[in-house]
């Protein structure tokens, strides 16, 4: 069963669904590499999530 997360509660070596062009639905991988960044005067935040699977 999936379900939505907070980018905030995502920790490395955790699993998570990412979209993929062959599994629309998604492919789970493992969190390797996570950055996020803090929002602008002019932007959201937003996050950048490197997964292995």
């Amino acid at each position: 069963m999936s379900k939505p997360s907070d980018p905030g509660s995502l920790k490395i070596g955790s699993y998570i669904l990412l979209p993929h062009t062959d599994q629309p639905s998604g492919e789970a991988c493992r969190i390797i590499e996570y950055d996020t960044s803090k929002p602008g005067k002019h932007g959201a935040a937003k996050a950048r999530i490197v997964g292995q699977g």
